[in-house]
């Protein structure tokens, strides 16, 4: 066995930009309209919105209606109250692991922002390009299709089948073992990657046509077969409208990922990351067992943390027992710095490993864990890029981590409260009804001279019905915004004071 175990970033390019979704999420700086101020803190239009629609609102304020925004708002504003309550030295903000995880949110919105001015902003579209690609982005595509493991297996599996060896039905039976051959549906904006829709959506291509091998995932191909498709045209001025967007969305992104990619090759250069074997693999035997835990055993642990409810990788206290015994043992180095086991760890708390596949065989756990912890060292390095940039002090990623901030500081105290009272035979609805709305009310009147609604921004907001919980697959922190607070069924602005101009920040 080699003394160390390689790994080269310019070979894990691939796969590199899996993280960027949603990636207008923290945006660019724009000024934002202040809806409501509760002493030093302050809910945007925009926060408004995002915090009704990006997650699922309870039935007392689901509706789209003036009384059920009230609602939302009036709970927006509870949340910060609690939070003013709770304060900024309690046995939460204390913890280092809390410290960690709204650092975590803020340099993943850093990120973000990174992605935008280096790799979006700089596209510019071309014409031919986008009305070559608006005439067949109607098409729904029917395809078979046969996954292979590396490379030379699907390079072999392509020359049998285009030499007309074998079918690709009885490929397909001795690949699976089953009569049927897999089939799906692509349409334009289906999640697929972006190499298959890249070469789906071409004109030259014909019914029948045998595809690939396409690289899907740095360790997975797939070969393609297309049975054929149908047309959709879209007939209406706003469908045309809308299509027209989601190709330029299309090739904006796809544009935008390739620039990124140009940048990270620049900043992780020949960069080599290199694993201690020893420790690599006692960190495997550690670590796997908690990657597979089953789904009980990851909401028992859930249960007991109120953040970071989006990471997979919890570690049980035996695990932890585990780790502490190789705290100060090398894991791995990279440009002549050294990262211990405890250094690790404590990053990981800031940055949860993200593995580009989410179900793989256990004996391939190695494998994954390698580029999970490659993608978060490559991070680390763009991190420190915005950081030299500023985007640090740019004020939605401020704005970003206040969310967060208050949000938990809010759930803390919302316990902390809960705790004290008297809820035998109470629960949900009955619980907020009877013993939050109350503590709510206290809170408006204790606050009431510090609170200010810009009512003319909230009259003119309009909210929709549909259920969403929006997340950012391949990311270090996958959940947009927090939860929704459940703590009022107040429905009346009969408190605080207008804002007279709509402030921005």
């Amino acid at each position: 066995m080699p003394k160390t175990l390689t790994t080269i970033f310019g070979l894990l390019l691939f796969g590199s930009l899996l993280f960027i979704s949603c990636k207008k999420e923290t945006g660019t700086t724009t000024k934002e309209t202040m809806l409501a101020r509760v002493a030093d803190k302050t809910i945007s239009v925009n926060e408004f919105i995002r915090r009704a629609e990006y997650t699922i609102r309870p039935a007392y304020c689901r509706g789209d209606n003036y009384i059920h925004r009230k609602i939302v708002l009036n709970s927006l504003i509870a949340e910060k109250l609690l939070a003013l309550e709770a304060g900024e030295d309690n046995e939460l903000t204390r913890n280092h692991e809390f410290q960690q995880y709204l650092l975590g949110r803020k340099e993943q919105a850093m990120r973000q922002i990174l992605f935008y001015e280096v790799a979006e902003k700089p596209v510019k579209l071309d014409t031919s390009e986008v009305n070559r690609l608006y005439k067949v982005a109607g098409r729904l595509y029917n395809v078979a299709y046969l996954n292979c493991p590396n490379k030379e297996v699907a390079g072999e599996i392509y020359r049998q089948l285009s030499a007309g060896k074998v079918s690709f039905e009885q490929m397909a039976k001795d690949l699976t073992g089953k009569d049927k051959v897999p089939q799906r549906e692509i349409r334009f904006d289906s999640p697929e990657p972006d190499i298959i829709n890249k070469t789906l959506y071409d004109k030259s291509i014909k019914k029948g046509q045998l595809i690939g091998p396409l690289q899907v995932a740095p360790d997975s191909y797939v070969i393609l077969h297309v049975n054929g498709w149908k047309t959709f045209v879209a007939m209406s001025d706003e469908q045309q409208a809308n299509r027209l967007k989601l190709v330029k969305d299309k090739l904006t992104e796809r544009k935008a990922l390739a620039n990124y990619e140009k940048f990270i090759g620049k900043i992780m250069g020949d960069k080599q990351l290199r694993f201690k074997p020893k420790i690599f693999e006692k960190m495997v035997n550690i670590l796997g067992p908690e990657y597979f835990k089953t789904e009980k055993e990851k909401k028992e642990m859930f249960n007991k943390k109120f953040w970071n409810k989006d990471n997979d990788m919890m570690v049980r206290e035996n695990s932890l027992e585990q780790l502490a015994a190789i705290a100060k043992e090398t894991f791995f180095t990279i440009e002549g710095q050294i990262w211990t086991v405890e250094q690790f760890m404590n990053h990981l708390q800031r940055h949860p490993l993200v593995f580009r596949r989410k179900k793989f065989p256990k004996n391939q756990f190695a494998r994954h864990f390698r580029q999970a912890v490659a993608d978060m060292i490559r991070d680390y390095y763009l991190t420190q890029v915005a950081y030299e940039r500023g985007y640090d002090k740019r004020p939605e990623v401020q704005r970003n981590v206040n969310m967060w901030k208050d949000n938990l500081l809010a759930l803390y105290q919302k316990k902390k409260y809960l705790d004290q009272q008297d809820l035998k035979g109470k629960k949900g609805l009955e619980i907020i009804k009877e013993v939050l709305d109350p503590y709510v009310a206290q809170l408006r009147e204790k606050y009431q001279q510090q609170i200010e609604i810009n009512t003319d921004a909230f009259e003119k907001i309009q909210l929709t019905r549909i259920d969403l919980f929006a997340i950012q697959p391949n990311q270090a922190f996958p959940v947009v915004v927090p939860s929704f607070p459940q703590l009022t069924t107040h429905n009346m602005l009969d408190y605080g004071r207008k804002m007279e101009l709509a402030k921005t920040n």
